[in-house]
């Protein structure tokens, strides 16, 4: 394998001199905004630090436990704050008293409609963790509700925010492999591994799916990115390897899957499978897409987000590496670090954040909407539906 040099920048590819139309879009620091979080867990605190990193304010906190709330506003804040952040167990008395510009909503999936209602009912801009929604319904309300209220809308699906990937896209749609001949991937995860009940397994407040609604989820965006075609049709069957779990020393039974598999179409007839499964020893966050075409094909993975795998026809495997000045005018715009330094999962988020809030300062730039949030939760529950009937189901 070699590192990605001159010689291998192919020509259908805008060279650096020809991005200055994108340099707006490359800004590092986005419209300084005031925001506002509810949710205390792990993602809440990556939403916090990265607002500050882009040089917003948190305003506000709020969690079902005041005493959570208290202890990220304190984490998050600033050693000279310009205001202090403040803590809440009301998310509406939340939003009233800080008025904040947009609201990350990083509760737990059950909630995501009714806290991103409350900021839409107020005209407040929303940035929503993923799966948009538990049902298609709450999903479309969200939809509906927001483009009525005129505001921005968000969903976390950070795979489009990692430069290599906006590189895969690119190339993918100039030709680089041909014509597209089938989709692969997986998302494995070691996460539930254990057999402990959590919050991810109550169907009241993370929905009816585990695999597929929070780890597939974002397989499933990344495929549809990357080749720019719908998924039209699924087949999928389910398993749940770990059917009884623990709480408090009392047994529960399981009833979300925990392996997913699935066979799909995508809308310009292309075949592809994927497996998302949560209890996979030594597999902390394999995201993984390859796509094979005439002519070749690629390989991405989250673990590894900073290479671009391209294995030609003639049987050779070329490495592209991130550099900033070696790659297409929508994947450098962003990349920051120079090349061989790294970029990862926080940079990802900084990048959608920054999208989001470029949008909202009046800038014309593209992002992960309700709208796309919505269409994957209907993607999820047609992977149930498949699951449960063993047949493959039609997704309009």
């Amino acid at each position: 394998m070699e590192n990605c040099v001159q010689k291998t920048t192919i020509e259908h590819l805008p060279a650096p001199s020809s991005r200055d139309k994108n340099e707006v879009l490359k800004t590092y620091y986005p419209p300084q905004l005031r925001a506002a979080i509810v949710g205390t867990g792990g993602i809440a605190r990556v939403h916090g630090q990265r607002i500050r990193d882009l040089g917003s304010l948190v305003v506000g906190v709020c969690g079902r436990e005041l005493s959570k709330a208290q202890t990220l506003a304190a984490d998050l804040q600033p050693a000279t704050p310009r205001e202090d952040i403040a803590s809440f167990d009301d998310l509406g008395r939340m939003l009233d008293e800080t008025q904040p510009d947009v609201l990350h909503v990083c509760s737990p999936h059950g909630f995501h409609t009714g806290h991103a209602l409350e900021a839409i009912k107020r005209g407040i801009n929303v940035i929503c963790e993923k799966p948009l929604a538990t049902t298609v319904e709450d999903a479309q309300r969200l939809e509906d509700a927001s483009e009525a209220a005129g505001i921005h809308a968000a969903v976390c699906l950070i795979q489009r925010s990692y430069p290599m990937v906006a590189e895969l896209r690119a190339r993918i749609l100039s030709g680089e492999i041909g014509k597209i001949q089938a989709v692969r991937g997986t998302f494995l995860s070691w996460d539930s591994n254990h057999d402990n009940w959590g919050w991810g397994f109550d169907p009241k407040i993370a929905g009816t799916s585990y695999a597929t609604a929070d780890l597939g989820v974002h397989w499933l965006d990344l495929v549809e990115h990357v080749t720019d075609s719908r998924i039209t049709e699924v087949d999928a069957r389910f398993s749940t390897l770990r059917p009884k779990r623990f709480k408090d020393g009392v047994e529960i039974n399981v009833q979300a899957e925990d392996y997913a598999r699935v066979f799909l179409q995508l809308s310009d007839g292309t075949p592809g499978s994927a497996v998302f499964s949560g209890v996979c020893a030594g597999e902390p966050n394999a995201c993984s897409i390859d796509v094979d075409g005439t002519d070749g094909g690629f390989h991405w993975q989250a673990d590894e987000p900073n290479v671009l795998r391209h294995r030609r026809s003639d049987a050779s495997v070329l490495t592209i590496t991130r550099d900033p000045e070696r790659l297409s005018a929508d994947a450098g715009r962003l990349a920051f670090t120079p090349a061989g330094h790294a970029e990862g999962f926080g940079d990802a988020f900084k990048n959608l954040i920054r999208d989001v809030y470029l949008a909202i300062g009046g800038t014309a730039v593209a992002y992960p909407t309700f709208a796309d949030g919505r269409r994957l939760v209907s993607t999820v529950h047609a992977i149930q539906e498949s699951a449960q009937t063993r047949k493959a189901i039609t997704i309009d």
